[in-house]
């Protein structure tokens, strides 16, 4: 458990070093932290979503948290079984002036899910890894739903053409 979650730690980084600490693009974060369960052309995930680049500060904790679902979505849930599929996807909304980063990730076809009676480390991660986010769980029995939303800093690309 340690150890993946130095590996996610580093895939992060080494993100925001090749883009010179200037962001993460959300869908290359996403693919660098699932892409054990991206051979082979499976079908079992499928991310959706436009180009969106977080800043450094929510790039490295995002790498995390998505770390963290997909370990646990491959010991409990959706790819634990060989019928389990996980959607994964995120929409930039602008809402009174403000950029909303909404991400769903979405299981279905994996075990029956329980909520856990304990919230765990890993549960904890997903819950306030986010500086200013708010992350729902829902352990439907048809699988696990986590909705995660956070307002993002004003691009920095608008405000130079400005």
């Amino acid at each position: 458990m340690f150890d993946g979650r130095l590996d996610a730690l580093a895939r992060s980084h080494k993100l925001l070093v090749d883009a010179r600490w200037e962001g993460a693009e959300f869908s290359t974060l996403a693919r660098s932290q699932l892409a054990a369960y991206l051979t082979d052309g499976s079908q079992r995930l499928d991310l959706q979503g436009d180009p969106v680049v977080l800043p450094p500060d929510l790039a490295t904790p995002f790498g995390l948290v998505l770390h963290e679902l997909a370990t646990n979505a491959a010991k409990y849930g959706a790819l634990s079984s060989g019928t389990g599929r996980v959607l994964l996807r995120w929409v930039l909304d602008e809402e009174n002036g403000r950029r909303q980063f909404r991400v769903t990730w979405q299981e279905s076809g994996g075990p029956p899910v329980m909520e856990p009676e304990k919230t765990g480390f890993g549960g904890s991660l997903i819950a306030r890894s986010l500086p200013g986010a708010t992350v729902h769980r829902e352990f439907a029995s048809a699988g696990l739903t986590c909705t995660i939303e956070l307002e993002l800093p004003e691009d920095r690309d608008d405000d130079a053409e400005s």
